[in-house]
Formats: structure tokens, sequence, C-alpha cells
């Protein structure tokens, strides 16, 4: 699919993109406007509802602690002590049975939170009671689904329960218990005394401000003590929450006391722990009720979006016909100059960026009137230039002929020496010129080095000793052509200038990736402090330039010389091959011309 911005016109590319940009940008205002403003509000919940779950675990704690000393006092109290330690049917139990059971009872008649008193002896196999305040028989206590607990501790407290008198269950008393064991002065426990406490006076406790939520309150074992349901809220069973709280609550952050999560819909769970007997207050709220003031929010903002939407289609209408309209002048005047009539200049009356525009797009339009006028002069230069590149080509075909007729003369009056040696220097050249090559295969260039050192044999009437080692695995790589003559020939002139003897060395080999050549003497070596590249040496300063050109700094040339013991010369180049040739002519590289 092709690029929309290639596809249509200017005016309808910027208008529709300052429309995108805008309606994007100000739905993302909206958004985060209306996602902060939320999240404000459950912020906002969450911190009064702490608060709140807070202040009800204080009022309940002290009905807690209430209970939990008025229990000591009467577990303590040696009346009561005496009166278990007595037989059942002796006659100081039988005379003080009236003052127990009233002792019990005033904690009900006195306190609204008391629901009664119960005290069940280990010693009575009979009940004496009063209401639900009384002695009951030990075996009444043991046969309660609650015993398990009571026996694990010497005091705590129970779930809610309906509550038992004597050998019955109420079925309209609900109450939390708390219980302690009663010892005598040796350390035996005599009885369990218990206190309940109204489930409905636990219940006014917490229902106070919950028209939006659920309340529960759990003991420490995340036991349901009870709950309360919301006058604007459908209740939410105890049952639904039980298998999953202990996991919500974990899930929960450590320093977080809240929880999102699902039930029949999204509900707010938060909660309060008391510090000192670990029951939980917890509250749950309605996602919806929470978030219908956010609504109204919600509303606003649409509104207000549909509105910004609105303005900025016509700012953007505007907008992008005062962008156009320069343009279009521009373009127009374009096509006038594209069918020839050059004398077409756009009206400039921009100080900004389309006057820039303009005032070089009208320097241009006259400079390529001048040019054109010059065009007529550049070709028929170019027609002459062509024509001294075709003479020149016929040069080195020339040269070639003309050596040959020196040699086939020297060969007719016997001069074999300057024969051979015309031979060696049309060999040289061909391999010189390699028709306009900059790269040849080493086999070439070895060649080329070999003509060169015979020739120079020749004249030096072999004083002058050459090594070449070259293996013939490496003949097949590429290399830049007369790499390695303007070394050599530089041992010869400026290593051996006075003296009548010496050797040459040329080797070359692969090491790693790269192609290593060296080119050793025994002659003078060079003098400190003299610059081998200098313009005295043109032929090694271009071999140094033509490397560092084709491959960069990583090769090059080395140079290690002593006086009076010779130089080294080791040249280092990658493996080219004949893919990587045709690869750079395919490129048009610097490979196809030197």
């Amino acid at each position: 699919m092709k690029n929309p911005f290639k596809l249509f016109s200017l005016q309808v590319t910027l208008f529709t993109s300052f429309i995108m940009i805008s309606a994007i940008l100000i739905a993302l205002l909206g958004i985060t406007s209306y996602y902060t403003t939320n999240q404000e509000v459950v912020n906002k919940t969450i911190s009064s509802r702490i608060l709140l779950l807070d202040e009800i675990n204080k009022q309940i704690d002290f009905q807690l602690q209430t209970i939990e000393y008025d229990s000591l006092a009467v577990a303590s109290n040696p009346t009561v002590r005496s009166f278990l330690e007595e037989q059942e049917f002796s006659f100081e139990r039988i005379e003080q049975n009236p003052d127990i059971i009233d002792l019990l009872s005033r904690h009900s008649y006195i306190k609204e939170a008391i629901h009664s008193v119960q005290i069940f002896a280990k010693n009575s196999t009979s009940s004496s009671y009063i209401g639900a305040n009384g002695v009951f028989a030990y075996s009444i206590i043991e046969k309660s689904p609650s015993y398990s607990y009571i026996e694990q501790s010497d005091s705590g407290w129970l779930g809610s329960h309906l509550i038992e008198i004597g050998n019955y269950i109420s079925i309209n008393d609900n109450v939390v218990s708390f219980y302690r064991k009663v010892f005598s002065p040796s350390g035996h426990e005599i009885g369990v005394l218990i206190f309940n406490m109204k489930l409905s006076y636990m219940y006014d406790l917490i229902s106070g401000d919950k028209a939006d939520s659920n309340r529960y309150i759990f003991d420490s074992n995340l036991r349901l003590i009870v709950e309360a349901a919301g006058k604007d809220t459908a209740s939410v069973s105890f049952a639904a929450l039980e298998n999953d709280l202990d996991q919500v609550m974990n899930k929960a952050e450590s320093q977080s006391n809240y929880a999102i999560e699902t039930f029949d819909t999204k509900k707010l769970l938060i909660w309060n722990k008391q510090a000192r007997t670990q029951w939980i207050a917890m509250d749950m709220i309605p996602w919806e009720s929470i978030t219908q003031g956010s609504k109204r929010i919600q509303t606003t903002i649409i509104f207000t979006v549909i509105i910004c939407v609105v303005l900025a289609v016509v700012f953007a209408y505007i907008l992008s016909k005062q962008f156009v309209t320069p343009i279009k002048s521009l373009v127009r005047v374009m096509a006038l100059l594209k069918t020839g009539k050059m004398k077409s200049r756009v009206n400039n009356d921009y100080d900004n960026e389309f006057g820039y525009l303009n005032h070089h797009f009208n320097s241009m339009a006259e400079e390529i009137e001048d040019l054109i006028n010059q065009l007529q002069e550049q070709n028929q230069k170019k027609r002459e230039a062509e024509i001294k590149v075709l003479q020149e080509q016929m040069n080195p075909h020339f040269l070639y002929n003309t050596l040959d007729m020196m040699n086939w003369q020297a060969i007719a009056i016997g001069a074999d020496d300057i024969s051979r040696m015309l031979s060696l220097l049309g060999k040289m050249l061909r391999i010189g010129l390699s028709s306009g090559a900059t790269f040849i295969p080493l086999s070439k260039e070895t060649e080329h080095l070999e003509c060169y050192v015979e020739l120079q044999k020749i004249r030096h009437q072999h004083n002058i000793s050459f090594e070449l080692e070259m293996p013939v695995a490496l003949h097949d790589y590429y290399v830049p052509k007369l790499i390695l003559q303007p070394f050599v020939e530089n041992s010869i002139i400026h290593g051996f200038h006075s003296r009548r003897a010496g050797t040459i060395w040329i080797t070359g080999s692969i090491e790693g990736e790269r192609l290593h050549f060296s080119v050793k003497d025994d002659g003078h070596g060079i003098t400190e402090g003299k610059d081998i590249y200098s313009s005295n040496h043109h032929g090694v300063r271009n071999v140094k330039e033509r490397i560092d050109l084709y491959f960069g700094p990583q090769y090059g040339i080395e140079i290690d010389s002593m006086p009076n013991k010779g130089t080294t010369i080791s040249i280092s180049l990658p493996l080219i091959t004949i893919h990587s040739v045709e690869m750079l002519h395919q490129k048009g590289g610097s490979s196809q011309h030197d």
C-alpha cells in the first residue's frame, strides 16, 4: 500500500494530520483526566474507609478488653474458686449456688453488650441457671463444637454461634463468646468461664455508616464474627468470600489494606486489622458506587472533547490553506519553467521560510537560465575531450609495436641482452597497464616483479642476488598492481648505491585473514630522521597512499631499518578474491581504474 503522505495532496494531508493529531491529543488528555480523577476518588475512598474501620476496630476492641478484664475478675474471685472446688451436692455449694448465679447475672444486667455469663464446672453433672446465666455441667461444653478451641488454650474468643442453655440450644440468640479456664490454687482446672457478647450489639457497632457497602468482622483465624449488608447494596454472603479471602489478603502488597476483586460483580475490598487481637474489620464496596461521581466527570470530558475537535477542524482548515497557498504558487511557476518559459518567477512577499524558499527558487531559475547558455560550450568541450581520450588510447599500442620492432632489430644485429631487456620491458608495460585495472592477480604481480628482477640482474651483472619466495597458493589472490616493485627498486637505488654486491629477499604468506609481504635487503639501511615517503621516493609514497585509500588504516606498510645492517619492509593487505573484485566492478568502485 502506498504511503498516504505520497498519495494525497498536501492540503488534504496537512488537514487530516492536524485533525488526527489533535483528536489523539484531546482523547489522551480526556482519558488521562478521567482515569486520574477516578483513581483519586478510589484513593480517597480507601483512605477514609481505613480510618472508619480503624475507629470501629477501636470500639470493638474496647468492648473485648472490658469483657476480658471482667472474665479475669470473675475467674480469680476466691468465692467462685471455692464454689467450684466444693463437691456438687455439698451443703456449702448448694448454699452458695444462688449467690454465684446472681454474681454471674449481674454482668448481663449492668452491661448492654453482655448477653449472659456461664460457668461449666468440672465436678458438675447437673445445671443450675436463670435465663442463660448459671452453672452448667461440664459435659455440655465438652459436646460443643467449640470445645476443640477451648482445649488448646487457657482463654480466647470463639466465633459467633447460637448460645447453649442447659441441654438445649437457643435458636434466637446469636452470641460471640470469650472463654477463660478457672484454676484452683494448686493449678488444676476446675471449670470454664464463658462471657457471651450479644451479636446484635456488635452488629449495631459496625452498621452505622455502610449504606454503600457490606461490612464483615473476622477473628484472627478469619472466622466470621458478624456481617452487615448496606441499605443500598445486595448482600454478599460470607460463603462467597470464605474460600478466597486468605488468598486475596495475602496477594495484596504488605503496605496496602485493599484489593480489587470480582465476585458476582467488581468489588473494592478494604480492611483494617486490630494490633492486639488481630481481628479484621472489612468493607466490600461495589465498584459502581465508587465511580458514580466519575461518570458525571466522564460526561463533561466527552462534551469538552467534542467541542475541542470541532474547533480543531476549523483551525486545521485555516492553517492548511495558509501553508498550501505559497506552495501551490511555487508549483505553478515550476510548471511554467518546465515548458520552457525561463523568465517565470515567483512573487515573493514572505519574510519566513516560504520567503527563503521563493527567493532561492528565483535565484536558481536565473542560474538555470545562465547554465543553459553555458551548456553548449561544455558539450563542445566534452566532444573534444572524448576525441583526445580516443587518441591517447592508441598510444600504448604504438609503444608496444615500437618495442617489438626494437626487439627484432636487436635480434637481427645479435644484441641478445638488449633484445631480452626490450622483451622484459614490454611484459612489464602490459602488466603495468593491465587494461586500466587497479587490482591484478598476485601471479601477474609476481611475473611483473620477476621481469624487473631479471632486468636488474642483466644491468648489475649478477652482483645483486634476488631471493623470491611466493607460494603458488597465493597466486589467485588479487593485489593492487605494482605494489612490490617500488620497494625492490628503492633497495637497489638507495640500499646498494655505493656497493657492488648485496641480496634482496622477497617473500609472501597468509596470516589469518591477511596477506603479508616482506622485502628485505642487507644494504646501508635508512639514515635516522630520513622520510622514506618524501617526494624523492614517489613510488613508495604512491603505494602507501593507495593502500590507505583502498583498505583504510588497518592495513599498510611497516619499516624496520638499522644503519649498515639493512632494511625490512612489511606490507599487509586483505585477502581479495576474484569474487570481491567482481563486486567492486559492479559497484563502479575504484577497482576499475587507477
